[in-house]
């Protein structure tokens, strides 16, 4: 009785798709990051005013998930109408919310990966986040989408000598072409911080968006 009236009421199955599908979207990227595959984020600056020494946006989109799928039961609360668990649901969710705010400023090595963790003890944020036995245990793996990545990987952020002949041929010349380009396009320079990137990309997605719809009112007007 109550899962029908979840899935037949729009407000609740939308809520449940909204929040659980956000939630499952923020782990999955965490679980990219984390697990290895990919290691070029860790050599991305911090924020401004983060504590730690590294980067620790992973972190961020995992307590951000986690507090997500802490609200979760809030819907099938509502839809019950248990008024009393619905409110212990959100008391609870200021538990993973301390996290949230906790990971803007600091990221405990102890809960980050044993790579993150081999890598961050080498206290040279401009080291390569790959090792010389991990790349050859790469190199050996028999062949698979996240051996592909990682591969790009290491050639992107340790060196394509490193992967000689296991990286299509310009396939990092047109990834860092697309940066290139982005950052023109949104008159981007390198010693902008995060905050400043995110603040100018704003702006312009509101202006294009604004003369985007002048344009259509435009053809409007002439038209009729």
């Amino acid at each position: 009785m109550l899962l029908r009236t979840i899935l037949t009421t729009p407000a609740y199955l939308g809520m449940l798709v909204l929040i659980g599908g956000a939630a499952a979207l923020l782990f999955y990227i965490a679980w990219r990051c984390l697990n290895g595959d990919t290691r070029t984020w860790a050599l991305l600056p911090p924020f401004p005013f983060q504590v730690s020494k590294h980067n620790t946006w992973p972190f961020m989109l995992l307590m951000i998930g986690l507090t997500l799928l802490t609200a979760l039961p809030s819907v099938f609360f509502e839809a019950a109408r248990m008024e009393e668990a619905r409110e212990a649901t959100w008391n609870v969710v200021f538990i993973p919310l301390a996290l949230v705010i906790l990971s803007f400023i600091w990221w405990p090595l102890a809960w980050t990966p044993r790579w993150f963790r081999n890598w961050a003890a080498q206290n040279n944020p401009g080291a390569t986040p790959w090792s010389l036995e991990e790349i050859e245990r790469v190199k050996a793996a028999p062949p698979s989408k996240r051996r592909n990545r990682a591969i790009k990987d290491i050639a992107r952020v340790a060196g394509e000598e490193h992967v000689e002949g296991m990286v299509p041929e310009g396939i990092l010349d047109k990834v860092e072409e697309k940066g290139i380009k982005h950052d023109e396009k949104h008159g981007i320079t390198p010693d902008m911080d995060t905050f400043e990137r995110a603040k100018i990309i704003r702006a312009n997605r509101a202006r294009w968006k604004e003369e985007k719809r002048q344009q259509k009112q435009a053809r409007r007007n002439h038209q009729s």
